[in-house]
């Protein structure tokens, strides 16, 4: 293992498999969450090159990683034998660009067994030397809008204030009009009574 790793052991007991030739799969979940709206992410999952038989999992937010090392072995009824791991983000559709949350699923398929089943991935964060920026296949998001909350506010305030301004000038038209009418109205009525 290396070092600043999280170790997890799973231990599966029976199952009840309808035959012999079905399968199981475990689902795993490694997410991070984000802070910021304007970040690049990348997410890769592939074999190692470290000839250890296992499958990797990368999720980087800038310059902090998630990593995940899935092996292609497990202890299968008190036997070492290969089982699969599989990338579930397209098949599961979690991939969300807009989120403030990078999530990626990892199926581990376990063949039949009858008694139990370990296996044990391991996860590390590391801080990397190269940001998700600088790779080719990183999806970045800015946030929507690009003013600042001050700017904004000064927005909405002016916006308000000048919606303000124009409701009292038309009650204020309204009510002079009004009394304009009466007025010449009771002139009308006056001059007719004279």
């Amino acid at each position: 293992m290396n070092p600043s790793t999280i170790k997890y052991t799973m231990e599966i007991t029976n199952y009840p498999f309808a035959n012999k030739l079905n399968q199981l799969q475990l689902v795993m979940s490694a997410s991070l969450t984000l802070n910021s709206n304007d970040i690049c992410s990348l997410n890769q999952f592939g074999n190692t090159s470290t000839g250890d038989d296992s499958n990797y999992l990368t999720i980087q937010i800038e310059n902090h990683s998630l990593y995940g090392r899935f092996i292609k072995r497990a202890i299968i009824d008190n036997i070492v034998k290969s089982i699969d791991n599989v990338l579930l983000d397209s098949s599961l559709n979690v991939i969300d660009s807009s989120s403030l949350s990078l999530q990626s699923f990892i199926g581990i398929t376990i063949p039949y067994y009858t008694k139990s089943i370990i296996v044990d991935p391991d996860f590390s964060v590391l801080i990397d030397g190269k940001s998700a920026s600088d790779n080719d296949d990183s999806v970045c998001t800015k946030n929507k809008s690009s003013l600042t909350t001050s700017q904004l506010a000064g927005i909405i305030i002016g916006s308000v204030g000048f919606a303000v301004v124009v409701i009292i000038s038309s009650v204020y038209f309204v009510i002079r009009q009004r009394n304009h009418n009466k007025f010449i109205h009771l002139i009308w009525r006056c001059r007719t009574f004279f």
